[in-house]
Formats: C-alpha cells, structure tokens, sequence
C-alpha cells in the first residue's frame, strides 16, 4: 500500500484590521513554523510587499522583506504568481512544518482556498499542479474588532473608499467581512470594552454566532494579552460544521453548525423555505428587503422563468449579488458525477412533478423585522392560479435577472426573449445607488462534477 505524500498544514488568518490579524498570526510563530503576508495596498502599482519571517526547528528566527513586482497588479495575481508557488517551495522545506498565511484585509479567505485546490501551479523545480497536492488549509482564524466591525458589516463603503486597497474595487467592507467570519474555524474578538454597551457586544456576538455558529471564538477587552494559549484555545473550542478550509458548494446545508433561530439582542437568523418558484419581477420589486436591516442573506433560488437554472444569491450589508451555479438533477439524465452527499439531499425533497427544485434561504436581521422579511418573499411568489396557467406561461415571464442591471430599474428592457441563456453566470445587482460588478478573483462553486 502506497503511502499518502504528507501535506503541509497551512492556517489562514483574516480580518479587516491588520492590527488583530498580524498579533493572532505570530502568536502561532513557534519553531517549524513561518508566517507569510502580501500587503496590497500599493498593488495597484504593481508592486506588493512579502514579509516571510520564519522559525526553524533549532529556533533561529529569521525575517526577510521583499518588493515583488507583478505585470499586473491585482489581488489574483497576488496569489497565483506568488504566494501559491511560495507555499509549495516552502512545503520543500524541511525547517517548514506550518504555514501560517497572515491574509491581507482584501483577500477572502474562501477565494484563496479555491485557489490552492484548482489553480495551476508554476514552481521552480516541481511539477506544474495545484499547491493542493503539496498543502492544506487547516484552519483560518479570523480577527474582530468589537468597536467596529458591525459597522463595517452592515454598511455600503467600498474598499476603495476604505482605502484598504488603491485599486478600483467595488466590493464592499461588508462582503469582506461577512466572508471572512463565514469560512472562519474560530473568531478572536479584541476590543470588547471599546463597544458603548454590554448590550452592543451582546449584540455583536449574536450576529457571529449566527454567521459562524460552530467556529470557536474568544473575546478580549483592551487590558488583555493576546496569547498563543488564547488563540489554540479558540480553535480547540469549535464544533463539528466548521469549514476546515472548504469552500462552499451551492447545495451544502445553509443551517450547518446548528445556529440559533431564536430572536437575541434584536437579531434573528430567517430560514425561507418554497416548494414553488419565485415571480422574477416580484422578487426583483422586493429585494431591498435583503438590503435594509440586514447583515446577510444567502442561498438557492429557483426562478419560474428559468426552471433549469440554480440561482445563488449572497449579501452582505448594502451589497447584493445573484450568481448562477448549475442545473437542477431534475433536468439531467445521468446522476453519476454528482456528489453523493447532493444526490442524498435531492432524494429527500424530490416532487414527482418539480424533482428537486426549491428555495432555501437564510437572511440575518439586525434591524430588519424577521416577519417582515418572511412576508415579502412569501408575496414574491408564483400563486397557485399562476402555477395552474402551466410551464409556457410561466418560462414566459419576463425576467430583470437576465440581464445586466442598470439604475435606474425603470429603464431597464424586460421584454426581451425569456428563453434567452443568462449574459453571464454572474449578475449583480446595485443597492442604495451603488451600481456593483463581479470582483477579480470571486470564485464561483459548483457542484462536484459539474462544468459550466
């Protein structure tokens, strides 16, 4: 029996405040180990900074600064032009036994993990292939800054107007952080006697636990050391569900981890359910719902005008998307490459005449009223007089979701052929006046086996 290569164990710490991140990364620098960061924020010249401070196992702590030129500054080409062949040069290393991976407040820690899995790896002196055969992501650790962040997560400011990056970059400090705390194996929160109330930090927690109901967390105020102890207690202290450096597939279970559905400090996790399609023009008239009140909302959709498509919808503060990430099994004859997990969860809910097409969402309020929310999907809807008028008029309903989104809505043609395939797999729709697009770098799931 052949011996499986072992991987070297990469952890990921992210989070908006460089500060927290940089003190939970080198609380983890012990003999073995080596921190790597890019800082980005003059990427947009095409140069980035790459600190690697490392500690070889006799204990000689060694820290090199370079400038890496890149052709093409962007946060992609970050990655895959230096910090994935980095992580398989130093997988070579036999002073290396960790990886930690100190993540720039741009960088989305799912987005780095599709990355090792997929992309191809040019290295000097190795094979071409994914820094996946060579490393695994662990666990990622996230850093929160009690004064700040709910603000952060539930607003519309751009990267670009935060100034963590000097490029053009439309995606919000909310999308950031809300994927950051989601794909999170423990929280570290600093700064608790910051917030203006117990009752805030009260709040605050409700909506982490909520985001990232199985992740382990602590919380300090300022008078606190952050210690090594501190942060392996974090992760020792998660539960089943966490991501172990998985990314998200549009068909894993939405309430994963178990969070609380109960109402806490005025926020409240609202789990949708249809068994039935939405109206496209009914939901598209109800989508500030999502926006306003909300920290996050995410999930499958099924559209009536597109009965074969699977559509995802994410959002975090004032910022929304909608992505197309596959086909229902109900319009695909042979089975056998998908994931059996998928397969399973499709049998449970399978309808003799809609197979396994459903809506399940999830929308975290904080000061949007759940009941509120649960109605306006409710009303976005098919009837049951508009399912009973059959598939021709229902594919024929005109649909804002095929094409791209311009303010304001009132000029935008819906009258095109509904049968016509989506411009793109990627459709974002702008709130509060902000007209978004797809990011660098945004990784789209899919199921296992299935190709665009």
């Amino acid at each position: 029996m052949t011996d499986t290569p072992r991987r070297t164990p990469v952890t990921l710490v992210a989070g908006l405040n460089r500060t927290i991140s940089a003190r939970i990364a080198y609380t983890l620098l012990e003999p073995g180990t080596t921190v790597v960061s890019h800082d980005l924020r003059d990427v947009a010249s095409g140069r980035v900074t790459r600190v690697e401070h490392r500690m070889s196992l006799d204990g000689v702590d060694t820290l090199t600064i370079d400038d890496v030129e890149l052709e093409h500054g962007c946060v992609s080409c970050t990655l895959r032009l230096d910090l994935l062949p980095m992580l398989r040069v130093l997988h070579r290393d036999a002073d290396v036994e960790r990886i930690v991976v100190l993540l720039d407040p741009a960088v989305e820690p799912e987005q780095l993990a599709v990355e090792v899995a997929g992309t191809i790896v040019e290295a000097p002196d190795v094979p071409d292939a994914p820094a996946g055969v060579d490393v695994v992501i662990t666990s990622t650790l996230c850093g929160v800054d009690a004064r700040s962040w709910l603000q952060d997560a539930t607003g519309d400011v751009t990267l670009t107007e935060a100034e963590v990056t000097t490029l053009e970059d439309e995606r919000t400090l909310a999308q950031l952080a809300v994927a950051q705390v989601r794909f999170a194996d423990a929280i570290v929160i600093e700064g608790a006697d910051g917030v203006e109330s117990g009752y805030d930090l009260a709040r605050l927690h409700a909506v982490l636990t909520r985001l990232a109901p199985a992740a382990g967390m602590r919380t300090l105020n300022s008078q606190q050391a952050l210690t090594r102890e501190i942060v392996e207690g974090s992760l020792g202290s998660m539960t089943p569900g966490t991501p172990h450096g998985r990314p998200t597939q549009p068909f894993d279970p939405l309430l994963i981890g178990g969070p609380d559905l109960e109402e806490d400090c005025g926020v409240q996790l609202v789990s949708f359910e249809a068994d039935r399609p939405f109206h496209p023009e009914r939901l598209h008239d109800r989508l500030d719902v999502l926006l306003e009140g909300v920290v996050a909302a995410r999930g499958r959709m099924w559209f009536a005008s597109d009965p074969d498509d699977v559509m995802w919808l994410d959002s975090a503060g004032g910022a929304l998307s909608i992505l197309h990430v596959g086909t229902w099994l109900a319009c695909v004859d042979d089975h056998s490459g998908v994931d059996a997990e998928h397969r399973a969860m499709a049998a449970l809910r399978w309808d003799p005449e809609h197979g396994d097409r459903h809506i399940a969402l999830t929308v975290l309020c904080h000061r949007a009223d759940p009941h509120e929310v649960r109605q306006a999907l409710v009303e976005a809807l098919v009837t049951d007089d508009e399912l009973a008028r059959g598939r021709p008029y229902l594919t024929g309903l005109p649909s804002p979701f095929g094409h791209a989104h311009r303010d304001p809505c009132e000029d935008m043609d819906v009258s095109a052929d509904p049968a016509e395939p989506l411009a793109a797999d990627l459709t974002e729709y702008p709130s509060a006046g902000r007209a978004e697009y797809p990011s660098a770098g945004r990784a789209e799931s899919r199921p296992e086996g299935e190709q665009r």
